[in-house]
This record gives structure tokens, C-alpha cells and sequence, in this order.
């Protein structure tokens, strides 16, 4: 739990990051289940040309630095700066997409990114090792001036900054113009957390970032530091790391990914480093129940236990002995067996814990290991590093950093003679701007099979927390099914969900990783259900089982893959072929797996008598555009279609209609269907400089829902934004065109193709879009309805093409300024300028539709919670839309893709949408007479009013639940926490509130009005207000409903109700924390909360 003064400083700064958050919080949960799997073995040999690349940079700099240098070596100062610029380089190049060329600006004396100098502003100010004289000048030695209150204003000010550049980074990842499929940012916008099977909260993406720049660039930058300040102390060790590089290298200038794992002695080197000088200083966990450690010490529950690395790491009969004194630099330490050839048993498995263990365990370790040796493997060969004369390391925060560095670090750098040449880092793709708009190429002719599938069932179940068996069981399911076999892919945990046995037809495949020993977050029900199976309960059973593991924990090295294989031979299961497994921590690992793949498939061929189709399997075929559309042919609208969409962008209900029965044609059930508006009311007042309508829409049958879920809206672009489209394409908004709907899975477009999308169909050709390959013909004022969101700010891709498309030479100059960095924010993205508006205003650059569509991002479903309860009618819902509406800096008249159609859609015709379960657990409790408190501010009070109507429904039934001997009231008591501005402006649904708390469907109705007093009131305010009622009903068991704005509204209501729990229930603040931990893991907290 994180509730010590510095470390509640820390986030102050950091915020709730996988790091800082506490283990029970759902942000931790989310993304601990989502992180891990970018930083494993596969992934990081995917960044490593990255690695390389920006290693290079580094060398280049320095190399410039030391031409001519004398026989005394040139000296170079803030060296811990050099290291931080490129460990903090390479790290969100990789992660996030985006070069920050700190190194480059380090080398020519430059500025360095704003990043790196907002984040050690906040983290020295967070630290207190904030450098506040150059801020205050010689008021810093005034005995009068406040310096806690100036640091406080730095940390704020950085933290304030700093959520601008990361919120800068979100929007152009979110806009396509960073990132790529590696991107951690685009996984935490667009993917679920595997084990929680939620999103990550938006809110949350600013601490997690800061997170990894800590976890990601500080330790791995001090720690090489370290290493060298060591190296330069041991001629003896340099001699051997040096030797080592030669070895391994041979004449190679550089090392590859496969060069990487055979640096021992350099991995000894940094782990030795980091052995001395962890940058963390201390581990803590706090005890989950009183208990007595050794028979000696009691712990109570709660209290902290600190594990001192320092004392850890320097222990004498752990370290010591034959490796001499534990204080001293020894990478002897580390060369694998070493202690076994001294003599000493295996050290313990947690006697070096400088990245923690357990489930907070670093998730960065192998790339910062991978770094580090990358590294030194290119510095050592070229440069000799002296320490000054006299220089005594001295570890210290004075510098601005998270981590000890060794104060005032500075060498004198002799360029070695022979040295390998310094090969220049790679140029940015040239081709990759033009790309970004490349014209649509006509779709790829279909591969002819290359024979007949035996179809031979394969189940693929993985296990794994960081991914990579979840990736290898794709490698392998695509392999098999080139062999013929028809897989199929699951958790260990899934393919025994509901009592489901292990399939005795065809071949099973466990691909797992281990987590100290225990079996990954989605193999724990599998493990479980494994120990109790009987003997002979999986004969017939023929299985394979492939272990990832890393011999760094030799205690427990491939202990749950080992014991999968055995209890599947346990329970009569007949293995294909004995249990293999791969070392992470050693060379090859990809090369492992692929022969371990090929003998399965093998194994499997020869097992069941059948052969692989013969041929070719198609391989580097170019990929397909997201949207695929071309002119249609002149006087033959209809040949080779299969759909004719004629009208207007709102489509009638007709061919809405066709297009769900061709889903159903193909055995898909539509999951999108017209949506009839049924009743849409203002709820505002016309006096309201703001909108808010409650809409009611039919549902059609076989659409069912239940108060807490969320309607899914599919939105089309405002009628304005598509004219303008039409004017600058020079087309008429009936000219006919071929959408191939569903281009791939990943980018196939909503709207008008999601209409039947699929759940899986056997004739879908894609998963997830049932209309994958259907030519459908529609206008153009149709497909730009649908098929991009024309609002979205261009790329500087997108623009860099323009720019090379440009035939004046004024507009390319002009457009070239805009593709820049500093052009693009000053003149793009700053004023939300958007690909229509650019091409009206630089009209000798020449784009086809085909071109707009594919250079913008496809139009996103918006959802919205359901405001009304089945009980009440379970044929309609109701949903309550406020009006997204500005003027953009560029005086273009926004308005809300979604909730602009919402609010314009006349009663009668159809909205297109779907119920989607987004939060399964944001659900009434089954139990009526449990105590409710609900806090829904704004349109946050939503799906309150849905739980309201549920209430009133029961309440009319005769509550649903029984009455007491006393004739209390069928229903649980429950309290609603309400705010808007003004009680006169923006309070919604007055009358029904005032009416439910009437009739008895709430007890209690509170009101925050934050413009009407003289002071600003908010929702978290009345919590505190009414804290004895709130603490008598959480005591009874009392469930919390909390929907609203997730930067500040939710995180200041959890900071209310903890407050209760200190006022009322007699709490300390750490004991009120580890409370709302109990609260939210056992459901009784809930939020449905979006970014505000």
C-alpha cells in the first residue's frame, strides 16, 4: 500500500502507476495484467534494432567529442545527464513510438526535450532534491522565504506540465501519428487487460507513463553509471569484459540480438553494479494478518515490514567468503555456478531482490538487462574511461534524479586505437509520409489452397502473464494450421471453464510460463482443477506441454510447467513428446521454439496417420488498406455486388434490415441494429448555454439488457463536415462506389459494414466483421458518413504527403512547415485543423477518397450508460446524451460525432447500436434490501436512474425481496449524491429525484450546486457532510455506485469516503486505504467513469 508520506509525495508527481499504485487498486490490476507482455524475451528482440540504433547515436556523440583528442583523454562532465538522455531515449522510442533525440541535443549542447526536464523538476521536487536556488535566486537564503511552499509550487507546476506533454502523447497515438503495434500507449487505450478482462481506465494512462520513465530509464542509466565507475577502478575487470566483447563478436563492429545473451561476464559486471548500489533502496509489504516471524517478532496486521537492499545485498555469509569483501565490486559473483565452484550452497532465491519480487516484480528487467549490455558491448571497445584524480563516488539525489547517483560523475575519454568504426544510426524511413496516403491498390487475389485439410482438432492453451506464450501459441496455432490441423487457441483457465474436460479427439498443446513458481493469473483455475482430477480421467487425452521460463529464479525454474506435465500424465493423458522447455535468460529462444514446434507438428502428423497439404503456404503478400473503395463501374451500379445501399447517410431501416440477413445468411446473428428513437427530450432549459437529451430507443427481440450496462452508439459524421469533404474531393454526393467492407480485422470499418458484425460465423472470412470481403455500393455522401472520422487532427505523415503531392511550391514549403515538429503543433494540432480543412486550404495538393478514408482513423463507437431498467419495459432504454459542441480554433463548428447525430435524430428514425456489457460488475446488488450509496454527478447520473427504476419497479412488485416482521420497507436503504453547476441551469431529472425520494425508492437525496453559493460545493463534500449516515450504511454492508469523470471527480470521492472512515469509523489513514482495498476487491466499491 502506498500511503507513507514519501511515497504519497512521490505520486504527488508520478501518480497511480503500475508502480505507485497499491496492489488491490483496479488501475494496478488492469494494467499488471497488459504491461508485462510488451517487456518480455520475444518483444524486446523486436525493439532491439531500436536499442541499437539509438547506442549508436551515443557513440557518434561521443566519438565527435574525443576526435583529436590528446594523450590525456578529453574530459566529459554530467555523465549520469549523458546516460539519463540515453536510457530515457531508447525507452520511449521503443514503447511509445517517439525519438526524443536527447543524445543528439545532448551532443550539440541543445536543449533537451521537455520531458526529460519537466520529469526531473517533479521527481526532484517530490524527492525535496530540487535544486531551488537557481529558482529563487538569493531569496533562497532569506530565512523568511517559505522554500517548502516553493517546492511544492515546482512539483506542481511540473506535474501540471507534464500532464500536457503526456496527454500530447496520447492524442497523437490516439490520431495514428506515433506508435505502431508495439506502442504501450495505444495498448492501454485500445486493449483489455487479459486478467481482468477491463480497459484501462484513461485517467490512469499518466501515471503509468511516468511510472516506466522512472522504472524505465533512471534505474537502468544509474546503474550503468555504476558499472562503469567500476570498471574504470578494475583494470582487471575491464581487461575481461573486454576480452569477452572480442570473443563473442569476432570481427563484427556491433552485436546483433543474438550476440546479447552470450555477454555473461558484462551481465555479471551490471548486476554486480546493482547489487552495490540498488536504485531502490528498500522493499515493503504490509502484513495481511498478525503473525509471528521465527517464533520471535509478532506482526500485526498492517504494519509494514521494510527489507533494506543495502543490508541485503552486503551480507556477509551471502556474499562474502571466497568472493572477499561483500563491499567491494566482484562480477565473480554472478558468472553462473560460481557459487556452487566456491564451495556455498544455491544462494536463496530472494537474497538479490533489486527489482523486487513477487507479483510487483519489475516488469522491465530484460530490457534494462538488454540495454545495458547492448551498451557496454559498444562503449567498451571504442572509448577507455579514466576517473579524475582524486574522485571518491559518492552516491547522492543532489542531481534531480529518482535513484542514487554517484555525485558529480565526470571521465576523461580516450578513444581506443583500432577501435571498431562507429557505424551512423538509421536514417528515418523517407517512404513511410508517403505511405500514410498511398493510393488504394485493387484488392489481392485470393491464394488458391494448396490442398485438401485433414482437419485434425489442435486445442493451443496458454498460460502467461507477460504474453509470450500467448504469442508463441499464435506462432504455433499458424503453423499448424498450415499442416492441415484445425486449431483452436484458449487460457489454460478458459478450457475448463463450466466443467469443461481437456479434449480426448485430436491434440492439446500447453504452452506455459511459471511466476515464482506458481501458475500464471489465467492458469490458477486450471491448476486447481489438474491437483483434483482422478486418475484416468484424461486417458485418451494426447498432449504436448512447451515451459518458458528464466533459470535467474533456478528455485523455481519451469516448476509449474513441470507439474502440468505431470499431472496431465497423472490423470492418463499420453504425451507426444516429453516435456520441452526454453530458457529466457539464454541465446536462441526463437530458434528453440520453432524446432520444438515443427516436432510437435511432426509428432501430430505421424500420431494420427495424416498428411500436410501439399504447397506453398503465401508469405510476404503487401498489406491491406483498413478501407478498400473504388470508383463504381459507369452504368453497372450493381454487377458483382452484393448490397445496394441507396439514400441519404441516415440509412433506412430497410437495408439495415438486408444487411443483418446477410450476416444471418452466412450463420452470423446481427449484433448492430436500428435502434428506433421512440421519445427524445430536452432536459435543459432554453436559457442553458448547454444541451442534455434523454433519449428512449426500441430495442428489437433477442437485445436484452441490465441496469449498469452500456449502449453501444455507432455515430456518422456531422452533415457539415461530409458536405465539406464532397467540395474539396470534387465529387457529387450521389456518385456511385465499391466498399470491399472489412478490409482486416483490426481496421474494419464501422458504421454501416458493423451493422451484422460477427461473432464468429463458420463463413466469416474475418473474426470479429461477418461482412469481411461483401461488396457493398453506396454513395460517397455514405461512405464519408461512416468510414473515417473526418474530425480527426491529420498525421504529420499524412501531412508530409500532402506536402510531396502538392504542386504549388508555395503550399509545399508551407506544408513542410506544418509536417515539422514545432509547425505541427502551432499549426495543426494545437487548432484541431483537420485533413478537409487543409485540402480546402492548399488546393494544388491532390488526395482520392481512397486516400482520406485510409489516411484517417476509423469512427469509434461511443458509449453510453443506460439510464432506464428492463423491469420497467425490457423492449426500450434510455440514455442520457449531453451535446459535445465548440468552436475549434480555426472557427469550424464542432459537434460530437455521436451526440450530434443523438441530438439531431428526429423521433421515429433509427439510431445504430448495440448493448454492450462493459463493466460486468456495475450491477445492483441481487439482494434489494442491501443498502446503496450512489454518487452520479453531471451525466454521470445515468445509470443511477436506471438503478432508481429498477427499484421502483420492485417496489411496485412488492420489492422483490421480504419484508421484515416490523413491515420495514422491502427495500435497503439507499442515499444519492448528486451535483451539476446550478439548480436552475443543469439539474437533471428533478422531478423523477424528488419523486423516487418521495415514493420511498431512495432514502435520502443530496444535492451539490457548485455555482449557486458562495463557495464551490461538490459531491465529495456532502459524502464528508453526511458522514455518519454514509458510515452507519457502509457498516451494514452498504454497496457504492460512483459514475462521472475520472480524473478529478473519482479519485476525490474514494478521498471522501476514506475520510468517513477515518472520522466515523476510528481509522487510521493507512488503515482507511487498506479499507477502500477491501471495498473495491470485494465489489462493494464500483465506478464506471470515463476522462473528463
Amino acid at each position: 500500500t502506498w500511503n507513507r508520506p514519501p511515497q504519497k509525495r512521490l505520486r504527488e508527481f508520478a501518480s497511480n502507476g503500475i508502480f505507485t499504485s497499491d496492489t488491490f487498486d483496479p488501475d494496478w490490476a488492469s494494467i499488471h495484467g497488459l504491461l508485462p507482455r510488451f517487456y518480455n524475451a520475444l518483444k524486446i528482440q523486436v525493439y532491439y534494432p531500436q536499442i541499437l540504433d539509438k547506442t549508436r547515436s551515443f557513440m557518434l556523440e561521443w566519438s565527435k567529442i574525443t576526435a583529436g583528442a590528446t594523450s590525456e583523454g578529453v574530459l566529459i562532465d554530467h555523465i549520469n545527464d549523458w546516460f539519463s538522455c540515453m536510457t530515457a531515449d531508447a525507452v520511449v522510442k521503443c514503447s511509445i513510438g517517439v525519438d526524443m533525440r536527447n543524445v543528439e541535443r545532448k551532443g550539440s549542447r541543445s536543449a533537451l526535450h521537455p520531458f526529460i526536464r519537466v520529469f526531473r523538476q517533479g521527481i526532484g521536487a517530490a524527492l525535496g532534491s530540487y535544486d531551488l536556488k537557481q529558482e529563487l535566486g538569493a531569496a533562497y537564503y532569506c530565512p523568511f522565504v517559505n522554500k517548502r511552499a516553493a517546492m511544492d509550487g515546482a512539483l506542481k507546476r511540473a506535474r501540471v506540465e507534464m500532464e500536457e506533454l503526456v496527454s500530447d502523447l496520447v492524442e497523437r497515438t490516439r490520431r495514428g501519428e506515433i506508435g505502431d503495434a508495439n506502442s504501450v500507449i495505444a495498448a492501454m487505450l485500445n486493449d483489455k487487460a487479459p486478467n481482468t478482462g477491463e480497459y484501462v481506465r484513461l485517467g490512469a494512462i499518466y501515471g503509468h507513463l511516468i511510472n516506466l520513465m522512472v522504472a524505465g530509464h533512471e534505474t537502468t542509466a544509474t546503474t550503468l553509471a555504476w558499472t562503469l565507475v567500476h570498471l574504470a577502478r578494475s583494470p582487471e575487470c575491464e581487461a575481461r569484459a573486454l576480452q569477452e566483447i572480442k570473443d563473442v563478436l569476432g570481427d563484427a563492429p556491433e552485436p546483433t540480438a543474438e550476440h546479447i545473451p552470450k555477454f555473461v561476464y558484462l551481465e555479471a559486471c551490471f548486476r554486480e553494479a546493482l547489487r552495490l548500489h540498488s536504485p531502490v533502496t528498500g522493499v515493503g509489504r504490509d502484513a495481511a494478518a498478525d503473525t509471528i516471524i521465527k517464533g520471535k517478532w509478532l506482526v500485526r496486521r498492517g504494519q509494514r515490514i521494510m527489507i533494506v537492499l543495502a543490508a541485503l545485498h552486503h551480507r556477509e555469509d551471502i556474499w562474502g567468503g571466497p568472493f572477499g569483501d561483500p563491499c567491494e565490486f566482484n562480477p565473480e559473483r554472478f558468472m553462473p555456478g560460481a557459487a556452487e565452484k566456491a564451495g556455498l550452497p544455491p544462494r536463496h532465491p530472494q537474497a538479490y531482490v533489486p527489482w523486487g519480487f513477487g507479483v510487483r516484480s519489475c516488469i522491465g528487467q530484460l530490457f534494462a538487462l538488454w540495454e545495458a549490455k547492448t551498451f557496454l558491448a559498444m562503449l567498451l571497445p571504442r572509448f577507455r574511461l579514466r576517473l579524475p584524480a582524486g574522485y571518491v563516488p559518492v552516491p547522492s539525489n543532489r542531481e534531480g534524479g529518482a535513484t542514487p547517483l554517484p555525485h558529480g560523475l565526470a571521465f576523461y575519454v580516450h578513444p581506443r586505437p583500432n577501435a571498431p568504426p562507429v557505424v551512423p544510426p538509421a536514417a528515418p524511413a523517407a517512404a513511410t509520409a508517403a505511405a500514410a496516403a498511398a493510393p488504394a491498390a485493387p484488392p489481392a487475389a485470393a491464394a488458391a489452397p494448396a490442398g485438401a485439410s485433414h482437419g485434425t482438432p489442435l486445442a493451443v492453451l496458454f498460460g502467461s502473464n507477460s504474453g509470450m506464450c500467448e504469442d508463441f501459441s499464435q506462432q504455433l496455432a499458424t503453423k499448424a494450421r498450415a499442416a492441415g490441423f484445425a486449431v483452436t487457441i484458449s487460457s489454460l483457465d478458459a478450457a475448463i471453464a463450466g466443467g469443461a474436460a481437456l479434449p480426448a479427439a485430436g491434440a492439446v498443446a500447453v504452452l506455459t510460463s511459471t511466476y515464482n513458481g506458481q501458475p500464471p493469473d489465467n492458469a490458477a483455475a486450471f491448476a486447481k482443477w489438474l491437483d483434483a482430477a482422478a486418475a484416468g480421467s484424461a486417458a485418451g487425452v494426447k498432449f504436448s506441454v512447451y515451459g518458458v521460463g528464466n533459470s535467474q529464479w533456478a528455485a523455481t525454474f519451469q516448476a509449474f510447467p513441470k507439474r502440468v506435465a505431470a499431472g496431465l500424465a497423472r490423470a492418463g493423458a499420453a504425451p507426444l513428446l516429453p516435456l520441452s522447455t526454453v530458457d529466457v535468460d539464454q541465446a536462441g529462444v526463437s530458434d528453440a521454439f520453432e524446432e520444438w514446434g515443427d516436432a510437435l507438428v511432426s509428432a501430430m502428423l505421424s500420431a494420427f496417420q495424416v498428411a500436410s497439404p501439399s504447397g506453398p503456404t503465401p508469405s510476404g503478400a503487401p498489406p491491406k488498406l483498413r478501407v478498400t473503395i473504388e470508383p463504381a463501374p459507369p452504368g453497372a451500379a450493381a454487377s458483382g455486388v452484393d448490397l445496394v445501399i441507396t439514400g441519404s447517410p441516415s440509412v433506412p431501416a430497410a437495408e439495415l434490415d438486408a444487411i443483418a440477413k446477410f450476416g444471418e445468411s452466412v450463420g452470423v446473428p446481427p449484433v448492430y441494429r436500428p435502434l428506433e428513437v421512440l421519445v427524445s427530450r430536452e432536459l435543459l432549459p432554453p436559457e442553458s448555454a448547454r444541451r442534455t437529451r434523454h433519449v428512449e430507443l426500441a430495442l428489437p427481440p433477442g437485445m436484452d439488457y441490465s441496469a449498469g450496462d452500456h449502449l453501444e452508439i455507432l455515430p456518422m459524421n456531422s452533415s457539415i463536415l461530409v458536405k465539406a469533404a464532397l467540395f474539396a474531393l470534387g465529387l457529387d454526393a450521389s456518385d456511385r462506389l465499391i466498399w470491399t467492407a472489412g478490409s482486416k480485422p483490426d481496421g474494419a470499418a464501422r458504421g454501416i459494414g458493423a451493422l451484422a458484425a460477427a461473432r464468429g460465423g463458420p463463413n466469416a472470412k474475418c473474426v470479429g466483421d461477418a461482412l469481411c470481403g461483401m461488396r457493398i455500393s453506396l454513395p460517397a455522401e455514405v461512405a464519408l458518413s461512416y468510414l473515417a472520422d473526418l474530425a480527426a487532427v491529420p498525421s504529420r505523415r499524412v501531412i508530409s504527403a500532402l506536402a510531396e503531392a502538392a504542386a504549388a511550391p508555395a503550399e509545399v514549403e508551407a506544408l513542410r512547415r506544418l509536417a515539422s515538429e514545432e509547425g505541427y503543433a502551432a499549426g495543426v494540432s494545437g487548432p484541431k485543423l483537420t485533413l478537409i480543412e487543409l485540402l480546402l486550404q492548399f488546393k494544388s495538393a491532390k488526395m482520392s477518397l481512397s486516400e482520406v478514408l485510409n489516411a484517417l482513423p476509423r469512427l469509434s463507437p461511443r458509449y453510453y450508460s443506460i439510464s432506464s431498467s428492463p423491469l420497467a419495459d425490457p423492449r426500450r432504454c434510455s440514455i442520457t446524451v449531453g451535446l459535445v459542441s465548440y468552436t475549434s480554433p480555426t472557427g469550424r463548428a464542432h459537434r460530437g460525432a455521436a451526440s450530434g447525430m443523438i441530438h439531431s435524430q428526429p423521433v421515429g428514425e433509427p439510431l445504430i447500436g448495440t448493448v454492450r456489457v462493459l463493466q460486468s460488475t456495475f450491477k445492483l446488488p441481487k439482494d434489494p434490501t442491501v443498502p446503496i450509496i450512489m454518487v452520479g454527478p453531471g451525466t454521470g447520473l445515468a445509470p443511477m436512474m436506471g438503478f432508481m427504476q429498477e427499484r421502483d419497479a420492485l417496489l411496485q412488485r412488492g420489492g422483490g425481496g421480504k419484508k421484515s416482521s416490523a413491515g420495514a420497507p422491502p427495500l435497503g436503504p439507499a442515499l444519492l449524491f448528486f451535483g451539476c453547476r446550478s439548480a436552475d441551469e443543469d439539474y437533471i431529472y428533478k422531478d423523477r429525484l424528488e419523486g423516487y425520494l418521495a415514493s420511498g425508492v431512495i432514502s435520502g437525496l443530496h444535492t451539490a450546486f457548485s455555482r449557486d453559493g458562495p463557495s464551490k460545493v461538490y459531491v465529495q463534500d456532502l459524502i464528508e457532510q453526511q458522514g455518519p449516515k454514509v458510515w452507519e450504511l457502509l457498516e451494514a454492508g452498504a454497496y457504492i455506485y460512483v459514475c462521472g469523470d475520472a480524473r478529478r471527480m473519482a479519485p476525490d470521492v474514494r478521498r471522501a469516503f476514506m475520510a468517513v472512515a477515518q472520522k466515523h469509523g476510528s481509522r487510521s489513514e493507512a488503515s482507511a486505504q487498506n479499507w477502500m482495498g477491501s471495498l473495491m476487491e470485494g465489489k462493494r466499491y464500483l465506478e464506471d467513469t470515463w476522462a473528463g
